[in-house]
């Protein structure tokens, strides 16, 4: 079994890891903060920079986590500010601000791995998808009623968390972290 402190303050990404790390042999713990968030357009060094610095001030093996939306045809944005354009825009002005014809769109998740013996290790899930027109459901947050999975009718604020996290960004990356915890301690 190896144990693992996610630091962080949000909930929903707190009980996403817990669902998904619950099959797994890594005991979950959870430090309610994340330290600072440095900017930065790659949401693996922002992962990477507060593992690092939750580790040294908790002395604890301890995971981050950041997420990033990229839609292409806004050049990218937000980007990794996904949560500062959500709190500052707001869901319909950012609805509007996506072409009706492009709306292409991937979620990516950086979950850093930070302990007394490994500097921090990064593991990257992606998710594509597309911007619907509108919201639609009322499970997850941020940006997950607005962003359905390819392949999808439904956006990822439709689905359950089980459903979620078969296929999300996060759940991607913390299997990722989970099979390396598991490999290292083999």
């Amino acid at each position: 079994m190896s144990e693992a402190w996610f630091a962080t303050s949000n909930d929903h990404k707190y009980a996403e890891a817990r669902f998904v790390l619950r099959r797994t042999d890594v005991v979950l713990r959870r430090l309610n903060t994340k330290g600072d968030e440095v900017q930065s357009d790659d949401p693996g060094r922002i992962a990477s920079l507060a593992a690092s610095q939750s580790h040294r001030l908790s002395r604890k093996p301890v995971f981050t986590e950041d997420t990033a939306l990229f839609v292409p045809s806004l050049g990218g944005f937000p980007g990794t500010y996904a949560s500062h354009a959500y709190s500052t825009l707001g869901m319909d002005r950012f609805l509007k601000l996506v072409p009706r014809d492009e709306r292409r769109a991937v979620f990516v998740s950086a979950v850093a791995y930070c302990d007394s013996e490994h500097p921090p290790r990064v593991f990257i899930g992606r998710l594509e998808g597309n911007i619907s027109r509108k919201e639609s459901g009322s499970n997850g947050f941020g940006f997950d009623p607005v962003f359905a999975p390819s392949g999808s009718a439904k956006t990822l604020a439709q689905l359950t968390m089980a459903q979620k996290c078969e296929i999300s960004h996060r759940a991607v990356a913390l299997r990722k972290l989970a099979a390396w915890l598991r490999s290292r301690n083999s």
